[in-house]
């Protein structure tokens, strides 16, 4: 049977803010995404690292691979303006590209032919999200009925598009269908969020559809691939925040109750009856804790299908009722998704608190990342080159401080002054009475 590989592309505008970060990386586990290009991360480099929990982070145009994939990257390239990040890289045995381009908001083609150049460095096939700036189509991809002209960076993406073998893959599945971002300032609609991927890859295609928007003003771009490929699912654990809810509490009490109300006489060992226990209990709990995160999904399923609706409803007739309807399912959406956030973000205190100082992975961890931040890779010598070889730094520290710490005069003149400087002192002594009574037995 076939497994699915899932793909997004979304411009996130920013996740600098904890809360919205941690929002963003829940709803891609949560629809078991795979690989996310994101656009206008907002991140520095060292902030990017704040990511690397459950992802292998290529920063720029951020691309997050998930580190439960059989992915191994091969190169990439970046754009100095900040424009596009290129990674390619083995998934499996097969080589596949991945891409995540931002536009510029002004009619620029130079910067699509400029990547379009680098992407046909590396083989296909290949996966591009971005954020183009532009419809391709002015008439399907726009809601305003006023006729344009095409820019000339759509012009220059479709004839890439045709050259390299590309596809526009939501526009592949729906060759009729209106479906775009909503532009508060303009009160129009147009789809400049493309997912494009290699036309040799169309056989695989299973689905691909718009998210609900309710995190960032772009709604993701989501495209699911078969692949031959089964991953496995991590280990579930004992969710802490369990215990401080009290119908949880109860549950556990009446089962605990329960299981020695019929258990206390049988003639089995003590040992076998503590193992029949625990047994027991951790079923109690897997059972509640699957309820609660499937009362969860069920509400977060609900809550995006509604908002997708009323989404096109607003399409079609852009009022304010509608708009307020998708503002309050917004509302709701966040708040929804925010308490889980906040429930992660306490156990992740709670973990830092507890193995902080210990000797453990996370200790290891923060000891690698100090150690990485005062290696020296290379020295400049004395004579002008650089030495890349560890023996040639410590040897060039060893003779630094050598110097540093040696005295700068000759041993025999440093004598000499020295004692023609002591034997010019002259040192006040205690005479008579006072030295007597000083050597007085106390």
């Amino acid at each position: 049977m076939m497994a699915s590989l899932t793909y997004v592309s979304w411009n996130i505008n920013g996740i600098n803010h904890p809360i919205k970060r941690k929002r963003i990386l829940s709803f891609l586990r949560s629809h078991q995404v795979q690989v996310a290009l994101l656009q206008e991360t907002h991140l520095t480099q060292v902030e990017h690292e704040k990511l690397r929990e459950d992802w292998v982070v290529f920063p720029q145009k951020a691309i997050l691979i998930s580190k439960n994939s059989p992915f191994h990257c091969l190169s990439q390239v970046t754009d100095p303006a900040g424009c596009f990040i290129i990674v390619h890289s083995r998934w499996g045995s097969k080589q596949v590209t991945f891409a995540s381009l931002y536009a510029p908001n002004i009619d620029d083609p130079l910067v699509i032919q400029n990547f379009f150049l680098q992407l046909a460095q590396f083989p296909s096939p290949w996966v591009i999200g971005g954020d183009f700036n532009c419809a391709l189509d002015t008439v399907m991809d726009r809601s305003s009925s006023v006729q344009v002209a095409q820019t000339h960076m759509a012009k220059t993406i479709l004839a890439s598009m045709k050259e390299y073998g590309l596809m526009d893959v939501w526009r592949h599945l729906h060759p009729t269908v209106r479906e775009s971002h909503y532009s508060h300032v303009h009160q129009s609609f147009s789809r400049i969020d493309l997912l494009l991927i290699s036309a040799l890859l169309s056989h695989r295609v299973k689905a691909c559809e718009f998210l609900p928007r309710f995190i960032s003003d772009h709604s993701p771009v989501m495209t699911q691939l078969e692949t031959p490929t089964s991953y496995r699912d991590p280990f579930g654990r004992l969710d802490s925040h369990l215990l401080t809810r009290d119908d949880f509490v109860g549950e556990i009490k009446s089962a605990i109750q329960e299981f020695f109300q019929f258990n206390h006489s049988l003639p089995s060992s003590p040992d076998m009856i503590w193992e029949a226990f625990k047994a027991t209990i951790r079923g109690k709990i897997i059972a509640f804790s699957s309820a609660c995160r499937k009362k969860f999904q069920q509400q977060m399923v609900s809550l995006e299908q509604e908002l997708r609706g009323v989404e096109t409803e607003l399409y079609k007739n852009n009022l304010a009722e509608n708009r307020k309807r998708v503002a309050l399912l917004q509302h709701d959406l966040n708040k929804l998704s925010s308490a889980g956030v906040e429930k992660a973000l306490l156990k992740i205190r709670s973990r830092f608190y507890a193995r902080g100082d210990k000797a453990g992975k996370l200790l290891a961890w923060q000891l690698c990342h100090e150690e990485a931040d005062r290696l020296i890779p290379s020295i400049r010598l004395q004579d002008g080159n650089t030495s890349f070889a560890p023996e040639a730094t410590n040897g060039a520290f060893q003779k630094y401080y050598s110097a540093l710490y040696s005295t700068q005069y000759d041993e025999r003149s440093m004598r000499g002054s020295m004692v023609s400087f002591l034997d010019n002192i002259v040192i006040p002594a205690l005479l008579g009475e006072q030295g007597e009574r000083l050597d007085v037995p106390l």
